[in-house]
């Protein structure tokens, strides 16, 4: 059984590793080493991260707005 590897450098520290390459496209590939993959575990994920700033307005339907939606204003 022959394993296919790819070199890699890491976005995190610049060292070289290896990834193995998958023909699964749908899978997220690694960009970090072993060792920053740890030590960036305890970062939260940017997802969960509140947005710095105000928060954003909501926008507000006007009369007008409702009205066309409704098939009514012309």
């Amino acid at each position: 059984m022959n394993l296919r590897v790819q070199l890699k450098v890491c976005e995190g520290c610049g060292c070289l590793w290896y990834r193995t390459q998958n023909d699964n496209s749908g899978e997220k590939k690694q960009v970090y080493c072993t060792s920053c993959v740890k030590r960036l575990a305890d970062f939260p994920l940017p997802q969960t991260r509140a947005r710095r700033g105000r928060p954003r307005k909501l926008a507000v339907p006007t009369l007008l707005a409702v009205a066309e939606c409704a098939g009514g204003a012309r």
